[in-house]
């Protein structure tokens, strides 16, 4: 039998430093010997590094750990330079066509497993249902479950045909609250028949090998208040023992401040672990990783209780290893590391993205595109708080810098929480007048300073176009009669956008959060 360390780091998912073995990470493999390690953009360089890593991981460790990564699709992307990057999933969504999702993600899968990943944690199956919501956003698919399980449906076809693993999540649903886990801990309200019905309708109708349990607490399901990813009423009770539910159970990260905040690394390990969580994820502390392993050590040692659960938990990732090499084995359209990001994988990606971009013309002017000329740029930038799971800002001048030398106009480029002073508020507003702009944001319609000065630039214009940038919902700040959605800023995205903003496309997508179109439509003061 393996050593008792070696069997219990297989229950732990970390993350390392560094963009190749030294001796800090060394020591962390040594000695947590995990069974899963996850990638983050502060590993990657590029594919051949990225495929070194991976070898001399396995190399050194003499064993072969699941290695798995965030590759979602638009915001949420870890393989950038020279991998192939495709649309967020609610870009996805905006082509209409569920065969891009499976395009989408196969294309991923494929480079995945070239460089030598196995388990992408992905696809979201969040319903976006909650409009204040900002953690979700473009990252889920629809604000209808029907769509969302149409398409994430075929997401997942698309990463096992590529002999990748998926994982849905956020288990059980985080599309309708307010706060995000990466803070603190948000509260969902839905009732037990609600959430059957609505949030876990995608995890009950999709064939997926793992769940990830996240950070939220359940005012009406759970008696305790506490993380669902430490709750042994959702972990056992809900997971196991009423919906049936055999695959791996992986916690969202314990550093996130929905557990944080409340408990150390070795409390919510031993917590979570006791209440049924298969897999527990330390992304970034070494302290706090070998912390958590040194107590799992001791609990199964003096706790035959917790033993018994542990050995569940370890037969259930020993079948996902399973599952694992049975999925590289099916796989017979495995491509080399030269393949990666060729340029059939880049055009198909490409085509996706120019199908998602979504204009909505809500006024009688039926040319307002192509763009022939606008007298200034308005940029209206998101202030550096959290970006969640994002690793870093997008550098925005993929898109600013190039509309501004075609369309030769002036660039404003102010972050948010520059808009409250009223004597800049007052500068813009009087600057549009009698102006074509073209302003570009992020979740604007959340911060309602922003949305009153949007409104204000566009009845003093001649004619102002907006750029949602990410949530649609942009679009239907008051008074706004043209609106473009992009789902998301990457270089992709400006290569679409500037081929729309120029004639040289017309633009396709479809709106994919159609309550809330039905809803402005409705308001009797607007119309596509």
């Amino acid at each position: 039998m393996e050593n008792l360390e070696k069997v219990l780091g297989k229950l732990f998912l970390i993350g390392i430093q560094g963009t190749s073995l030294n001796n800090e990470n060394m020591k962390v493999l040594k000695s947590i010997l995990p069974g899963v390690i996850i990638f983050f953009s502060r590993n990657i360089e590029d594919k051949f590094q990225l495929s070194k890593f991976i070898e001399d991981i396995k190399n050194f460790l003499d064993y072969e750990p699941l290695f798995c990564i965030d590759q979602e699709g638009g915001m949420v992307t870890r393989l950038k330079k020279g991998f192939t990057v495709v649309p967020s999933a609610m870009g996805i969504t905006a082509t209409n066509e569920p065969e891009n999702a499976y395009l989408s993600a196969n294309l991923l899968a494929k480079e995945m497993l070239a460089v030598g990943i196995d388990w992408n944690l992905a696809p979201v199956v969040d319903i976006n249902n909650n409009p204040k919501n900002s953690v979700i956003g473009i990252r889920s698919f629809s604000d209808d479950k029907n769509v969302v399980l149409k398409f994430a449906r075929e997401y997942v076809k698309g990463l096992h045909d590529g002999g990748v693993l998926s994982c849905l999540k956020h288990f059980p649903g985080i599309g309708n609250v307010n706060t995000d886990p990466h803070l603190d801990l948000p509260q969902g309200e839905l009732s037990k028949d609600d959430l059957l019905s609505t949030e876990l309708f995608p995890f009950l109708n999709i064939d997926s090998p793992s769940w990830m349990p996240t950070h939220v607490y359940l005012s009406k399901i759970q008696n305790k208040k506490e993380p669902a990813s430490l709750s042994e009423e959702i972990l056992t009770g809900l997971v196991r023992e009423e919906l049936k539910y055999k695959g791996v159970l992986v916690a969202d990260d314990f550093e996130m401040g929905g557990v944080a905040n409340f408990y150390s690394a070795q409390e919510a390990v031993i917590k979570s672990l006791n209440a049924g969580m298969d897999i527990v994820s330390i992304c970034h502390s070494f302290e706090k990783q070998s912390a958590a392993k040194n107590a799992v050590l001791r609990e199964y040692k003096n706790n035959e209780n917790f033993k018994k659960k542990i050995n569940l938990s370890l037969e259930r990732i020993q079948s996902l290893m399973k599952i694992s090499a049975d999925l590289k084995e099916k796989n017979n359209n495995k491509i080399s590391l030269e393949e990666i990001g060729k340029k059939e994988h880049i055009n198909l990606a490409q085509n996706i993205f120019d199908k998602s971009i979504t204009v909505l013309n809500m006024s009688h002017d039926k040319s307002f595109l192509p763009l022939k000329n606008v007298d200034e740029i308005y940029y209206f930038a998101k202030e550096s708080l959290s970006y969640g799971i994002e690793d870093k800002r997008t550098q925005i001048s993929y898109i600013i810098e190039p509309i501004s030398k075609e369309l030769k106009a002036k660039v404003n480029i102010l972050e948010t929480s520059k808009i409250i002073e009223p004597l800049v508020r007052e500068e813009i507003i009087q600057n549009s007048k009698d102006k074509t702009i073209l302003v570009l944001c992020e979740n604007a319609y959340l911060h309602s300073e922003l949305v009153d000065l949007i409104s204000k630039m566009s009845q003093k214009s001649k004619k102002l176009i907006l750029v949602a940038l990410r949530n649609p919902n942009d679009v239907f700040i008051p008074n706004v009669k043209y609106g473009i959605c992009t789902y998301g800023f990457n270089e992709n995205i400006q290569t679409s956008l500037l081929k729309i903003l120029k004639g040289e496309i017309k633009p396709t997508g479809n709106l994919p959060i159609k309550r809330r179109l039905e809803n402005a439509r409705e308001s009797g003061n607007r119309k596509k």
